[in-house]
C-alpha cells in the first residue's frame, strides 16, 4: 500500500509538497486518538487505588475536549489540503491529456481506441479523484494508528504486544495473499468497463443505421452481452476476493478474543492490574480497526492502480514529433516528393511527387480508396509520410510546429462535425478570440447568416449534438463560416457537395467561393464538373498519379480521366423510364 502512496505522489506532480503535509497532519492525528484511552486507563487506576484528586479530574476535563478539539482542527486542516487536491491533480491530468490527444496519430482513433480513451477519461480518472485521497487517509492513519497502537501494547506488557505482532504478522501474510488476487482481477475489472463503454459508443453514434437497417435486437444484443459480461467479471471479482478478505479479517478477530482473554489471566494471576486489563478491554476493539479497514481498501487501491496504469499507457503512446527549432515556411505552395505511406503492411501511396503553386487549385479524383483523402490527411500530418517529404514554402512539414502548420491550413470535410453549444460558439471555434461582428461577416460569405438568424434565438441558439438541429446543408455552410473566419492560407476541401441536395449546393458551391478566394487549394474531388477550372488535376490511382494536367488536356489524352469524365456526363442524363403498358417488363 505504501507503494501505492508514493505513485499517488508522483502523479500528483506539483501537488506532491501538498499531499506529504497532509500526511503528516493525518500522522499526528492518529497519534491522537490513543489519548482518550490512556486518560481512562489513568483514570481507573486512580479509582482503584484510590488517589483520584479533585486537580486530577480537571487536568483530565481540558486534556480530553483539547485533544479532541485538536483532532478535529488538523482533520479539518487535511480535507482541505488533500481532498480538494485529488479534483485538481485530476483536472491538470485531463488538460494535459486533452493537449496530448491533439499530437496523437489519426491511427490511433482508427484502431478501436476510443472505448478505452472514453473510459479512462469518464471511469478511471474520476475513480481516482474521488476515492484516491480518502483512501491515502486511511492508508497513512491506519499505518500510523496500528504502529502507535503496536508500542503501547508493548508498553503495557511485553507478552500482549508479541500477540500484537503476531497477529499483524499472520493478517499480513493472508493481505498479501488479497493484494494479488486484487493485482490480478482489477485489470480485468477496468478492460470490461472499456469494453462496455465502446459498445455502448458504438450503438449510440450508429443509432441511425442500425434502426434504418431495423437492426436494433441483433445490435442490442451486442450492447446486452457487454453488460452482462460485465456485470460477470464485476461478480467474479467480487467472489474471487471473499475467502482472502474473510481470512484476513478472522485474524483480527482472533487477535481481539487473544487479547481480552490473555488480559483477564493475568489480572485474575495479579500480574496486570484491573484498571490495566479494563483499559485493554476498551482499547483492543480499536486497536485493529484501521487496519481491518484495509481489506476493503485494497481492492479499491488496486483498481485505482489498475486505472493508473492504463491512463499511464495512453500518456506514453506515440506522438507526432515535434522540431527542436520550429521552421517557417516561406510562401503557402505545396510539394510532395517521392511520397510513400502506408496503414500497417497495405502500400497506400508510392514515389508520389507533385507541386503546387501558391493561391492555384490542385484538384484530386480517382477511384475510392486510390489515396486521395491519404494525401489531405498526410498534408497536415494526421499521419506522417514513411518515405519522402512534404514540404510547404520549401520547409519540410516536420520541421514546423503542429500549431505553426495547422494554423495555417484549413479542412472542410465532407462528414461536417459541429459540438453542441451555440452557433456562435461553433464558428468562432475557427478563431476563438473573433469579435461578434467578425463571426456575423463571415456567416454571410458562407451563406448562412439568414438561416442562423431565423432560429430561434439567432447566433446563441444550442444547436444540439453534431448540429443537430440543422440540416446537412446548413451545418456544411457552418463549417465553411468556420474556415472563412480562420483565413488560413492553405484549404483542403474534402467535396463539399458531394452529399447535399440541390438546393443547398449553389449556395455552398457561393460560401466557398468566397473561402478559397486567393487561397492554395487542395480539392478532393467527387464531383468532377467542379474542377474544370482547377490549375491541375492529378489522378491517383494505384498507389500513384496516372495522369497530371488541366482539365482540357487530360480531356486531349483520352486516357483514365477521359473515361471518368464520360462516364459522369453519361451518368448526368440518366433517367428512370418505368414500366411498359403490358407491366410485365421494365423498358430500360
Amino acid at each position: 500500500m505504501l507503494k501505492f502512496v508514493l505513485r499517488v505522489l508522483r502523479f500528483a506532480g506539483k501537488y506532491a509538497a501538498r499531499l506529504k503535509l497532509s500526511f503528516v497532519l493525518s500522522f499526528v492525528e492518529g497519534l491522537l486518538q490513543s489519548v482518550p484511552i490512556l486518560l481512562i486507563w489513568q483514570a481507573l487506576d486512580q479509582i482503584m487505588t484510590g488517589t483520584l484528586q479533585h486537580s486530577n479530574v480537571w487536568i483530565y476535563s481540558i486534556i480530553l475536549p483539547g485533544s479532541v478539539g485538536v483532532r478535529i482542527l488538523l482533520r479539518y486542516w487535511f480535507v482541505a489540503l488533500e481532498s480538494g487536491a485529488g479534483y485538481e491533480i485530476c483536472e491538470q491530468e485531463r488538460i494535459a491529456l486533452g493537449n496530448k490527444l491533439r499530437h496523437f496519430p489519426m491511427g490511433f482513433f482508427s484502431e478501436g481506441n476510443l472505448g478505452r480513451v472514453a473510459s479512462i477519461i469518464t471511469v478511471d480518472l474520476p475513480f481516482i479523484e474521488e476515492m484516491a485521497m480518502d483512501a491515502l487517509d486511511k492508508v497513512i492513519g491506519g499505518y500510523a494508528t496500528s504502529f502507535i497502537a503496536a508500542v503501547l501494547m508493548f508498553i503495557v506488557d511485553w507478552r500482549i504486544g508479541l500477540i500484537t505482532i503476531a497477529v499483524f504478522g499472520i493478517a499480513g501474510h493472508c493481505f498479501c495473499h488479497l493484494e494479488r488476487v486484487s493485482k490480478k482481477q482489477s485489470p480485468i475489472r477496468q478492460r470490461q468497463q472499456s469494453e462496455l463503454v465502446s459498445a455502448i459508443l458504438e450503438y449510440v453514434q450508429g443509432i441511425a443505421v442500425i434502426k434504418s437497417f431495423n437492426m436494433q435486437g441483433e445490435k442490442a444484443a451486442r450492447v446486452k452481452k457487454a453488460i452482462d459480461e460485465t456485470r460477470d467479471h464485476a461478480a467474479d471479482f467480487e467472489a474471487a476476493l471473499l475467502s482472502p478478505t474473510f481470512a484476513y479479517k478472522m485474524c483480527f478477530a482472533v487477535g481481539t478474543t487473544l487479547t481480552i482473554l490473555m488480559a483477564s489471566l493475568f489480572s485474575i494471576h495479579g500480574e496486570m492490574s484491573t484498571p490495566m486489563a479494563a483499559a485493554l478491554f476498551i482499547f483492543v476493539f480499536s486497536l485493529y480497526t484501521p487496519a481491518t479497514a484495509f481489506a476493503g481498501l485494497s481492492s479499491q487501491l488496486r483498481i485505482m492502480e489498475a486505472g493508473l496504469d492504463r491512463y499511464e499507457e495512453l500518456i506514453r503512446t506515440h506522438t507526432t514529433e515535434e522540431p527542436v527549432a520550429a521552421a517557417q515556411p516561406e510562401n503557402f505552395s505545396i510539394s510532395f516528393e517521392q511520397v510513400g505511406f502506408a496503414y500497417g503492411t497495405e502500400k497506400i501511396l508510392d514515389g508520389i511527387s507533385f507541386n503546387t503553386g501558391e493561391k492555384t487549385i490542385t484538384a484530386l479524383v480517382g477511384p475510392s480508396g486510390g489515396g486521395k483523402t491519404t494525401i489531405a490527411n498526410l498534408i497536415v500530418r494526421f499521419w506522417d509520410v514513411q518515405e519522402g517529404s512534404i514540404k510547404i514554402g520549401g520547409t519540410d512539414i516536420r520541421n514546423m510546429s503542429s500549431n505553426a502548420l495547422l494554423s495555417n491550413i484549413s479542412m472542410v470535410f465532407q462528414n461536417v462535425h459541429l459540438f453542441n453549444d451555440t452557433v456562435l460558439n461553433n464558428i468562432r471555434f475557427g478563431k476563438p478570440d473573433a469579435t461578434a461582428a467578425e463571426i456575423s461577416a463571415a456567416a454571410k460569405k458562407a451563406q448562412c447568416h439568414d438561416f442562423i438568424t431565423a432560429l430561434p434565438d439567432g447566433y446563441n441558439t444550442v444547436i444540439g449534438e453534431n448540429g443537430g438541429l440543422l440540416s446537412g446543408g446548413e451545418r456544411q455552410r457552418i463549417s465553411i463560416a468556420r474556415a472563412i473566419l480562420k483565413d488560413a492560407p492553405i484549404i483542403i476541401l474534402d467535396e463539399a457537395t458531394a452529399s447535399v441536395d440541390p438546393d443547398n449546393e449553389m449556395e455552398i458551391q457561393q460560401a466557398i467561393g468566397a473561402l478559397i478566394e486567393n487561397k492554395t487549394l487542395i480539392i478532393i474531388a467527387h464531383r468532377l464538373s467542379t474542377i474544370q477550372k482547377s490549375n491541375q488535376i492529378l489522378v491517383i490511382e494505384n498507389k500513384g498519379i496516372a495522369e497530371r494536367g488541366t482539365h482540357e488536356e487530360l480531356l486531349m489524352l483520352k486516357g483514365r480521366y477521359a473515361a471518368l469524365w464520360n462516364k459522369r456526363v453519361t451518368a448526368g442524363g440518366w433517367q428512370i423510364i418505368g414500366l411498359n403498358n403490358n407491366h410485365n417488363q421494365p423498358d430500360y
